[in-house]
């Protein structure tokens, strides 16, 4: 578990890439340069979820999606979110998904199941577990497929290309994968997340991870609202 002790810091750190996760960067550099840098926020709004519930959606993915690759090196390729087809709209499949090749050219992939709110239930604990446990624990085949097109034209094409034969020739087995449990909350669901992995008796390595922000609205809020503020 990690516990926020400055949340100003975190909401500088999220709210600095936060535009790239809703679209290419390439994109936000020709609105900048053609229409003018304060057009480049009246473009995020259209990108941005308004809503607080899908704000927090959003948020604990990016984070966790920012935990796999920055605590545990997997390449998570492009954002998924900005492929959305509407900014209120939540995703389906698999919340996150990364991959790396070791030293013995095997591909390794993480699933993550990623909760976002005030409060942990018990409910939510189970909700995640029941992720993760989705089409046998590994990915899900359109998942799969869209990470790894991802991944294609992009300086990690090569591991992209590494996932698409792992998902179409040799098949994906539980011994290639991870699970995360990764919860963004005010809470501490320490006791839930023990009890969940204790009862969890499969094949997958398992990971959980507890961010804890007291301020966990207002964090989401703030990160959002400075991010286009930054961009004006």
């Amino acid at each position: 578990m990690l516990l926020s002790n400055d949340d100003s810091v975190g909401v500088d750190a999220v709210a600095a890439t936060l535009a790239e996760k809703y679209a290419e960067t390439e994109t936000l550099a020709l609105i900048a340069e053609k229409l003018g840098k304060q057009e480049v926020a009246k473009f995020l709004r259209h990108r941005f979820p308004t809503k607080a519930n899908a704000r927090s959606g959003d948020m604990g993915e990016i984070l966790a999606t920012a935990f796999v690759h920055e605590d545990h090196d997997y390449v998570v390729g492009p954002s998924r979110l900005i492929h959305r087809d509407h900014q209120e709209w939540a995703m389906r499949g698999d919340d996150v998904l990364g991959a790396f090749v070791d030293a013995q050219s095997r591909v390794h992939l993480v699933k993550v199941e990623a909760k976002s709110g005030v409060s942990i239930t018990e409910k939510v604990v189970k909700d995640a577990r029941e992720g993760l446990q989705r089409t046998d624990g590994l990915p899900s085949p359109h998942s799969l497929t869209h990470f790894a097109e991802r991944l294609l034209g992009t300086p990690d094409d090569a591991l992209g290309e590494a996932v698409l034969r792992l998902q179409l020739v040799e098949g994906v087995r539980p011994g290639a994968m991870t699970h995360v449990m990764f919860l963004f909350t005010a809470s501490d669901p320490s006791q839930l997340v023990q009890n969940d992995l204790t009862a969890y008796n499969g094949m997958i390595k398992q990971l959980a991870m507890t961010l804890r922000v007291n301020a966990h609205q207002d964090f989401i809020r703030t990160a959002y609202e400075k991010a286009l503020a930054d961009d004006t």
